[in-house]
């Protein structure tokens, strides 16, 4: 890959990835990072990897940072002691659709809000998909079913079904 093809990479995917970041990692903060990231690593891999693959590498690398992001926070959340006299918050009833939505993909698992927002949001296939996650497209089938059954779910438990538009 070429200094041109890098940057032809960056100016073609850069909002892509960004947005696959957020929505994997529910975090702005560590979507930039995991931007960055992809990027730093398609430098320094720029000469094994295919220039029609790009996209899919970036997305790959994006989707194993924003994992490991995520275990190494859960170590951190597991190890640190538990809050005495917490303050309970009541739930904040009052939502539009996307608010309820993004609460709702937000408690899904990683990997399934990975393959439901390629999916759905980026219109990729099941193929492209098992491709980016490293996973087989048959598990790619599953985790896409168990993930629209559990936001159906969530959107009921939050208020939303499908009388209240």
């Amino acid at each position: 890959m070429t200094l041109k093809e890098y940057n032809n990479a960056v100016t073609l995917w850069a909002d892509d990835v960004y947005r696959f970041a957020i929505h994997c990692s529910c975090d702005e903060d560590i979507g930039k990072d995991a931007v960055q990231e992809a990027y730093t690593a398609l430098w320094e891999h720029r000469d094994s990897v295919n220039v029609e693959k790009v996209k899919s590498f970036l997305l790959t690398v994006v989707h194993n940072w924003v994992m490991s992001q995520h275990r190494h926070h859960k170590v951190h959340e597991d190890n640190a002691p538990d809050l005495i006299g917490e303050k309970v918050v009541a739930p904040d009833v009052s939502f539009d659709l996307r608010d309820a939505l993004q609460k709702a993909s937000a408690k899904l698992p990683e990997i399934q809000r990975s393959a439901l927002m390629l999916k759905d949001v980026e219109g990729y296939s099941c193929r492209e998909i098992a491709e980016v996650l490293n996973i087989s497209e048959t598990q790619v089938s599953v985790y896409l079913f168990r993930a629209r059954i559990t936001m159906k779910k969530q959107l009921i438990a939050l208020g939303y079904d499908n009388n209240n538009r």
